[in-house]
């Protein structure tokens, strides 16, 4: 396998050992994926926060480095380095910009294909807007509801708030996000079923507009699972997050937090504001043409080309990333 062609390291992963935890990286070789060990942790916090960080490197997820070395800071010399060695080799490989396309490409299809063990890349989210505060003294691994100074959620400190995306909120809305792409994707592949997964201006359109429209919510679900809050690239993405998330507060919450996979994940007392998130701090608010093309009745043809191209000054989607089978 060439350097320049593929990642060296396509996953990183834990598996528990008495009361700690092994990290591994799964590597690719000539022969094929391989594991191989980077430490053992006596607890298994640190090794799975660690895998989320160095997971969200190898996708690009902003701030990604800067939370590996947060995440590294404790730990012995010699286990230290190899984690900090690991992220500049990583780092090396997406100044590159051939190669990085690559990493993005791959590892995000071995992410995808991991559904499990990649619950933990949403622990790379905040559960609280505490951090640093320089009037009462919180941390970022604190929660400010009982400071006093601070008060519940944060009101009376300017510099704490409301969290935008908790971990088990990301949870909820990926899974939202893949079941819409799951539908969109049967909807394309047999004219005999429908479910509504895209708005009624999408309804009557054809395969081949569907099939971008589920793509299209599988891209917004990779943005999260690299540790970043999706932000749309093109009119179908900002369509379709509008038309997802309404939808998933109340009883499609509530199911989903019965999932064993988010009671793993850290709880905060914002996991269920949706509403804040999308009317108050605007994170996932999409533009106003948006809205417009949720409520129309159907899509001429010749705004498809509006709807799939990227926007200015955005990076596009990789073009070579096709589509699931």
């Amino acid at each position: 396998m060439s350097a320049h062609t593929a990642p060296s390291h396509l996953h990183f992963l834990t598996q528990p050992k008495g009361n700690g935890a092994i990290l591994f990286s799964m590597r690719g070789t000539p022969r094929g994926p391989e594991l191989s060990k980077i430490g053992t942790f006596d607890n298994r916090d640190e090794p799975q926060l660690l895998a989320a960080a160095l997971n969200g490197l190898l996708q690009g997820a902003a701030g990604a480095l800067a939370r590996v070395h947060r995440c590294s800071a404790s730990l012995p010399g010699p286990l230290r380095k190899a984690i900090t060695d690991i992220a500049e080799e990583i780092e090396d490989a997406h100044g590159d910009v051939p190669r990085a396309r690559a990493v993005c490409k791959v590892t995000r299809a071995v992410a995808e294909s991991l559904e499990q063990p990649n619950v933990a890349l949403f622990s790379t989210f905040r559960t609280t807007a505490c951090g640093d505060c320089p009037d009462c003294g919180c941390t970022a691994d604190e929660d400010c509801a009982q400071c006093s100074v601070c008060g519940r959620k944060g009101h009376h400190c300017e510099n704490c708030g409301t969290v935008d995306v908790t971990p088990r909120a990301a949870y909820v809305l990926h899974r939202e996000l893949r079941d819409l792409a799951d539908k969109t994707y049967l909807a394309a592949h047999d004219s005999d079923f429908w479910e509504d997964s895209v708005p009624v201006s999408a309804a009557t359109q054809s395969n081949w507009f569907l099939l971008h429209c589920a793509r299209a919510y599988d891209d917004l679900a990779a943005d999260l699972l690299a540790g970043s809050i999706p932000v749309p690239r093109c009119l179908a993405e900002s369509v379709l997050l509008a038309y997802a998330v309404p939808s998933i507060g109340g009883r499609r919450a509530e199911s989903v937090s019965t999932d064993d996979a988010y009671q793993t994940l850290p709880s905060s007392r914002f996991d269920k504001d949706w509403e804040f998130a999308v009317y108050g701090s605007g994170v996932l608010e999409v533009e106003d043409r948006a809205y417009e093309l949720l409520e129309v009745d159907a899509v001429e043809e010749d705004l498809w080309d509006e709807w799939f191209k990227p926007y200015p000054g955005v990076e596009p989607r990789d073009e070579t990333r096709g589509f699931r089978g």
